[in-house]
């Protein structure tokens, strides 16, 4: 244990940074979601973001965050933390086919719609709207 006292240290600290991280911008994110995200078409390519030669390196760096995301909500799913939403944020960020429905699976779950439709009820944003697939 002592051999790797930095090592345990380090991995602390990235551990406490990513949850405090996750705090902040998951909320902040869901607050800022369209009420009828989950309904909308999927586009798995994003629209151009001005000026154009902005494009690839928004596009590389969203994925990277979206990836950072996802690796830090698998290791909440068994650590303290929002694991679930932070695995969909980290989802939402990257750019991949059928995305979209992978989301609405799991921002759709009943418990988790809930909470973050409480959590936008305290923001003064109307709820997110989850309509069955016709």
């Amino acid at each position: 244990m002592q051999d790797n006292q930095a090592s345990i240290a380090t991995l602390a600290a990235i551990s406490a940074l990513f949850w405090i991280g996750t705090l902040i911008a998951v909320p902040i994110v869901i607050v800022r979601l369209p009420a009828d995200y989950l309904n909308r078409k999927e586009r798995w390519f994003p629209r151009n973001p001005k000026p154009a030669y902005w494009q690839y390196p928004y596009i590389f760096i969203k994925n990277i965050f979206g990836i950072l995301f996802i690796i830090a909500g698998l290791a909440m799913l068994v650590l303290p933390g929002q694991g679930l939403l932070t695995l969909a944020l980290g989802l939402a960020l990257i750019n991949f086919p059928k995305k979209h429905r992978i989301i609405r699976r799991i921002l759709g779950q009943k418990r988790i719609l809930r909470a973050i439709n409480r959590l936008r009820h305290r923001a003064k944003k109307p709820p997110l709207v989850l309509r069955a697939k016709a």
